[in-house]
């Protein structure tokens, strides 16, 4: 009886796992890290249906280092994305707290700042913003519902939190419109 796909890379990941770790925590600097990713490896694997499992990977190896870079970058784009959607958060909460009329006036000067920068994004960036941060929205369907990949999904929404905060910082400080016109929608 032949072993299925998943049974053979989870054999794999068991046997290699030192190699693997050492390989990745080259890479990211970490040998905590790097054992994170190799147990959601197996996690994930341990997840995948069975039945899915039929074909074959051509370099078990190196698909396992690549499930563990892809991982990796996902965790990032997840803790980008917390400290963003914290920053706007505290914005908002900050309007609406009870606080004296100068900081209630100022919290609502932020917002229509931030509201007016919104509107003066690129109309890609604008839309990739609202189904991200707004909507929170997976990248995978952003990419989807406008015909772009992630990594424009991604691109265009660090763009817009880049912009978007330089246009606050601007408006603070008696400045006019500081968002990017350049797109690539």
């Amino acid at each position: 009886m032949t072993e299925n796909p998943l049974s053979a890379l989870r054999r794999l990941l068991v046997d290699d796992y030192h190699a693997l770790r050492e390989r990745l925590a080259r890479r990211y600097g970490s040998a905590d890290f790097a054992s994170e990713l190799l147990h959601d490896i197996w996690l994930k694997l341990g997840r995948a249906p069975a039945e899915g499992a039929a074909v074959a990977v051509r370099n078990p190896r190196a698909y396992l280092y690549r499930v563990a870079i892809n991982l990796a970058a996902d965790r990032g784009r997840s803790e980008r994305a917390r400290l963003s959607t914290a920053e706007l958060d505290a914005l908002h909460r900050r309007a609406y707290e009870d606080l004296d009329p100068e900081r209630i006036a100022e919290a609502r000067m932020d917002m229509r700042a931030l509201a007016d920068a919104i509107n003066r994004l690129p109309p890609l960036r604008r839309a990739v913003f609202i189904a991200a941060r707004l909507e929170e929205r997976p990248y995978k369907e952003i990419a989807a519902r406008h015909g772009i990949s992630v990594r424009v999904v991604d691109r265009e929404l660090s763009l817009a939190l880049d912009d978007l905060s330089r246009a606050i910082e601007k408006d603070r400080h008696g400045g006019g419109n500081a968002v990017r016109k350049t797109s690539s929608s």
